[in-house]
């Protein structure tokens, strides 16, 4: 239930590493508190000593603190951890103010404001514990003492499950009944445990009811949702969590020389000019970015409007200071070809689409390399691609622990025809995260510039392709947003891999779009050129994505430069185009298809060059 955007970005090109291994994501879930108390006296991550000097407790099966704190997943119990550094205290918002009727219920409790920390999902606070008073123990006396104010509607440990990410479960159940139970017994069901339906078909998933309970402890919510997980008449229940997750032609563009992972001398590269010359991307053909927004007026970005399902906004674009990630990763997909600005995308006719479900965390004025959302919100941004026509989803987050929820809208949306690409993760280990380790998801690990698995890369069974993470030049937020002090800036992670893939995804799509995910998984796979070890490996996958073979591979050896079908494209072709110099309609010399034969297509077929078919 926690994903983390997998990202290591390099504002200004200096290297400064944002997303961390699994250890260093517990250090940091586990440090806050200490972050908080250096807030104003250096980085936020400078102090986790108190953190790391609370005793550990016994590991549980699946190798983290048993604390006796578990959830259900698809009948599986998964057991959690309690932060001892933090706890979190939630206040319901009724007609009046909000922001008032929290600090009442603060003050109440007698927290001073250097303590706490609004979510970034409503109602919501995180209070950290004092330094020095730090453990498991301090955590689960303060969360006794703060329900025993009577000023909070729900009070809970935050608990940290799989990779070390804080998840903190809510009042809300999200419930999915099995087929043959109708609403009257469902209902009844969740009444004899104490909760009310509010939702149908709740998050856009058929079948999947969201009702409150009247408790006001969140592990409590945790041990009814494994009740009712159990019941014969459910296919899953569990608490609609708060998690955190992991940040995981020749175009004019002048910074187009800079961008390895398209083209570069050594050939390591996914042979995009190639591609372009065979298809630069139906806009027809939409890739979802399930990320923190993304910037809805970026002068360098070819997208539709996009919506937002986390907290505090609307249509798609970031709200805080901190939601950068999203604008990031849509450039490499559709950064806009041939407008004389910034870079370009690996697909740069499709278009994408801001799919905003997390917002990134700031804490005591410092981003975090985190993102924060809420199951249902996920699980609404997924169900929202299908629901629009997306033939193509990119998560670049990852880590924690599964959702049954968002499991299930994964498999159900690729059911619909919706392909799915996520980022392997940034660890550098040999396991994947969530939700990348899902078979109905496609794990992407990174490749630095030398086309070798990128260092920090996770990868591991299940790992589908392998694409740049390394050094990636993409867009950036204007105006004094964003990670460096202009519109592009370069970042590693498996973060940029993931939506590369997702764009060769597209270019295939723009050629047929009647190919099923398993139809383009297979042309991806089988056009892949091989690393590592011969065939299948679980570093590289299939291999280095290239978006030219693939994009060769529907079309049928086809070869548009070839102007005279000679089975060469050379000399004769350019000539071909300098005869037909000037408007032209649906002349073959027109090779990028706008109307008119000019030095664009020129270029195409210098792109072409050589043996062709």
């Amino acid at each position: 239930m926690s994903p983390i955007p997998c990202l290591r970005t390099r504002p200004n090109r200096s290297s400064v590493r944002t997303a961390m291994s699994g250890a260093s994501a517990r250090v940091l879930a586990s440090g806050v508190a200490a972050a908080a108390a250096v807030a104003l006296a250096g980085p936020p991550f400078a102090s986790s000593s108190a953190a790391a000097a609370a005793s550990p407790a016994p590991a549980g099966a699946d190798g983290v603190a048993d604390t006796g704190v578990r959830y259900a997943y698809f009948g599986r119990l998964i057991d959690l951890e309690v932060d001892p550094t933090m706890v979190a205290v939630f206040v319901a918002s009724g007609d009046g103010d909000v922001e008032a009727d929290r600090d009442r219920a603060l003050a109440a409790a007698a927290l001073p404001a250097e303590r706490v920390q609004p979510s970034t999902v409503p109602g919501w606070t995180y209070v950290v514990l004092p330094d020095g008073g730090q453990s498991r123990a301090a955590a689960l006396a303060e969360v006794d003492r703060l329900r025993a104010t009577g000023a909070f509607d729900m009070v809970s440990p935050v608990l940290l499950g799989a990779g070390g990410l804080p998840m903190v479960p809510t009042r809300d159940l999200l419930v999915r009944f099995r087929d043959g139970i109708d609403d009257d017994a469902a209902d009844a069901l969740l009444a004899a445990h104490g909760a009310t339906v509010l939702e149908r078909d709740a998050a856009g998933l058929p079948g999947l009811v969201r009702a409150r309970t009247t408790l006001d402890h969140g592990p409590d919510v945790l041990e009814l949702a494994i009740e009712l997980d159990r019941h014969p008449d459910t296919l899953f229940a569990q608490s609609d969590t708060v998690y955190w997750a992991r940040r995981s032609s020749i175009p004019n563009d002048p910074l187009f020389p800079q961008q390895w992972a398209l083209d570069q001398a050594s050939d390591q590269d996914m042979d995009a000019p190639e591609a372009w010359a065979l298809e630069r991307g139906d806009p027809a053909i939409s890739v979802v970015v399930l990320d923190s927004g993304i910037q809805q007026d970026h002068p360098d970005l070819t997208q539709l409007p996009g919506a937002t399902f986390a907290a505090g906004g609307s249509g798609g674009g970031p709200i805080g200071q901190c939601d950068n990630h999203g604008t990031a990763v849509a450039g490499c997909v559709s950064a806009t070809i041939d407008n004389g600005i910034g870079v370009v995308g690996i697909a740069p006719d499709v278009t994408v689409r801001s799919g905003k479900i997390f917002n990134e965390l700031s804490f005591f004025f410092f981003c975090l390399p985190f993102l924060e959302s809420q199951d249902s919100w996920t699980v609404s941004g997924i169900t929202w691609s299908a629901a629009e026509g997306a033939r193509v989803s990119n998560s670049s987050w990852g880590g924690g622990s599964p959702s049954a929820a968002i499991s299930s809208a994964f498999a159900e949306t690729r059911d619909q025809g919706v392909i799915h690409f996520a980022a392997a993760g940034n660890d550098g280990t040999s396991s994947l995260g969530y939700p990348a380790s899902l078979s109905t998801v496609n794990a992407v690990s990174a490749l630095a510039s030398n086309g070798l698995l990128a260092d920090f890369s996770t990868s591991g069974p299940g790992t589908f392709i392998a694409a740049p993470g390394a050094d990636i030049l993409t867009t950036d937020r204007t105006g004094g947003a964003g990670y460096s002090s202009g519109p592009v800036t370069t970042i590693d992670g498996t973060s940029f891999a993931s939506p590369y893939a997702a764009g060769v995804a597209a270019l295939v799509l723009s050629a047929d779009s009647s190919l099923t995910p398993e139809e383009v998984e297979s042309i991806l796979a089988a056009t892949a050129v091989d690393r590592g070890a011969p065939g299948y490996d679980t570093q590289y996958g299939h291999g280095f994505v290239n978006a030219r073979a693939a994009v060769e591979a529907v079309l049928g050896g086809a070869c548009p430069a070839d102007i005279d079908g000679s089975g060469d494209v050379g000399f004769d072709d350019v000539l071909a185009v300098l005869a037909a110099w000037g408007p032209c309609d649906a002349c073959p010399e027109d090779l990028d298809g706008n109307g008119d034969v000019g030095f664009d297509d020129v270029l195409a077929v210098l792109a072409a060059w050589g043996t062709c078919g």
